[in-house]
């Protein structure tokens, strides 16, 4: 068993709060006080946690626009509320934060689906950014 990273509980954490604020609304703030009161992460994943999300929120439209172009026979509306978090979670890590090798967004975003999701889930979230990810390095 490997060490559990303080970025893999913020991207935990963040994962959380995407799927509670598309399943419920609510305030992004709220939503992320209550949750950092249940993980008492450290002051890093804490900062990392609120980057993540308000990368998400921030660029939302961006981020989905994207997601609908790499998504076969699928609706990013018809996506598991899991799996639409993961997805937009690592893919502002691909597209927004220079700091983190996109690689290790897709393996950490992999892992977490496999964790947390269903069986296809992996496999699923894998495919979709591997093409954002390839669809990326074009532009560039």
């Amino acid at each position: 068993m490997h060490r559990v990273t303080q970025r893999r509980l913020a991207r935990e954490a963040a994962l959380e709060t995407l799927y509670r604020l598309d399943l419920v609304k609510g305030e992004p703030d709220d939503t992320i006080e209550e949750i950092l009161n249940r993980k008492n992460p450290s002051e890093d994943a804490e900062n990392y946690l609120r980057r993540v999300v308000q990368s998400v929120l921030n660029n939302q439209v961006e981020i989905d626009r994207i997601l609908r172009r790499h998504l076969e026979r699928w609706r990013i509306g018809r996506l598991r509320f899991l799996d639409r978090a993961i997805l937009r979670l690592a893919c502002a890590e691909i597209l927004y934060f220079d700091d983190v090798p996109p690689k290790v967004s897709i393996n950490e975003a992999v892992d977490i689906a496999k964790k947390y999701g269903d069986d296809d889930s992996g496999r699923f979230v894998n495919g979709v950014l591997d093409s954002v990810y390839k669809a990326a390095l074009d532009k560039k």
